[in-house]
């Protein structure tokens, strides 16, 4: 299935299918006709001193419950309060239109369950608190599944979210659960926030049973992300990552008068010591790298500049720079996080897309900002799938923030 690429239409979403995975095949959706701006009351998922999308991401990544290797999911998490957790959003993806690989027969039925951690080192799940189970879709979905009564958790304390199947035949019935993955990845990378991970379990009843865990990874370096929501039991309680895709079919050149950007809004006052980006050096070029804090309205507040030889032409990866001084942030002006080179088209940098029009949670994502581009007349938001200035994507970085 290697490289094949496919044509999805669902609803009214379609999708180019990139098969890539021993376990099963990514893809990326294209949006509704009509998209929606992000919510504006969103705030970044949480991280010591971090604050941004946080994610290193090439591509999605999904995981089959059951199929052919008898395997089931877990996502965790660590509880940012003392509380309850009602429900649970992810993202489950199935054959349509001729692309396969996703799902098999009937689907299956998929058991969702809330699970403490086990309690030792390595951190997977331990005894399941609650559980419901959901019946195959049959096209893509991003459901948001509430537990029949809400399930006690306490602040600081790992849980996870596990998915199998209860299929008398899982082999043959199943779907897909989605993650996110960034391939190869080198060098030091900002944590997930709230302890995020994937992990993949073996059976020995094809899919509904886990036996032995270990951390979700194809091959060495290979980075993965859950695509989760988990929603408490009070207004303002979410947590998790609510990026649902990557647009690495577009990416957009720094260097030559190109320029990228991350609107980062009138952040809370604060203050950012240093940035990190992931994005890729133009293979051949030998211009600097520059990264700076921005006013919208003009005029740098702090800059650093990256030798090329620190920059991987192959892989995307994360670059990081300390200020030297600084920048104080007294949240009454715009800024912005900007790359910029002096070389030619010496770099590339592409988004992630925020899942907040398809029900993920504004708190899920970074919020008050998204992605830009400049060809050295105007910044515009990016253009993917036929939209132009879309204001649904965020640059993979991150701030050093503190007060």
């Amino acid at each position: 299935m290697l490289g094949r690429r496919r044509l999805l239409r669902a609803g009214s979403l379609v999708a180019l299918v990139v098969c890539a995975s021993a376990l099963g095949c990514s893809c990326s959706a294209r949006p509704p006709d009509s998209a929606p701006e992000p919510a504006r009351r969103g705030a970044a998922p949480q991280a010591p001193g971090l604050r941004g999308s946080l994610v290193s991401a090439d591509s999605l990544a999904n995981t089959r419950i059951g199929g052919p290797y008898g395997t089931v999911l877990a996502y965790r998490f660590r509880s940012r309060w003392t509380g309850v957790v009602r429900g649970v959003r992810f993202y489950v993806t199935v054959n349509s239109d001729g692309r396969s690989g996703y799902s098999g027969g009937s689907g299956g039925t998929l058991r969702i369950a809330l699970a403490r951690d086990g309690g030792r080192r390595r951190h997977v799940p331990g005894k399941s608190l609650a559980a419901v189970r959901m019946a195959a879709p049959s096209r893509d979905v991003w459901p948001l599944v509430r537990f029949r009564r809400p399930v006690r958790v306490t602040a600081g304390r790992f849980y996870h979210v596990v998915f199998s199947n209860l299929d008398r035949d899982p082999e043959r019935n199943y779907v897909s659960i989605n993650a996110l993955v960034a391939y190869g990845s080198r060098g030091s990378a900002p944590p997930l926030p709230d302890g995020m991970a994937v992990l993949l379990g073996g059976t020995s009843d094809g899919g509904a049973t886990p036996r032995s865990w270990d951390s979700r990874s194809q091959r060495r370096g290979d980075r993965y992300a859950p695509i989760l929501e988990v929603e408490g039991g009070r207004p303002g309680q979410h947590l998790g990552l609510g990026y649902m895709e990557v647009w690495v079919g577009n990416p957009k050149p720094i260097g030559g008068g190109a320029s990228v950007r991350q609107l980062l809004g009138r952040r809370p006052a604060s203050r950012i010591s240093g940035v990190w980006l992931r994005l890729r050096r133009s293979a051949g070029e030998a211009a600097p790298l520059t990264l700076r804090i921005e006013r919208v309205t003009g005029g740098v507040l702090a800059s650093r500049t990256v030798p090329a030889s620190a920059v991987s032409s192959g892989t995307p990866q994360w670059v990081h720079v300390r200020f030297p001084t600084p920048v104080r942030v007294d949240g009454r002006e715009p800024l912005a996080l900007v790359a910029a080179s002096a070389g030619g088209a010496s770099y590339e940098a592409f988004p992630i897309r925020k899942g907040t029009e398809f029900g993920f949670d504004p708190d899920t994502v970074f919020g008050g900002g998204y992605a830009q581009f400049a060809d050295g007349r105007s910044w515009l938001g990016w253009d993917q799938w036929g939209g132009h200035d879309l204001r649904t994507g965020d640059l993979q970085f991150s701030l050093d923030t503190g007060r």
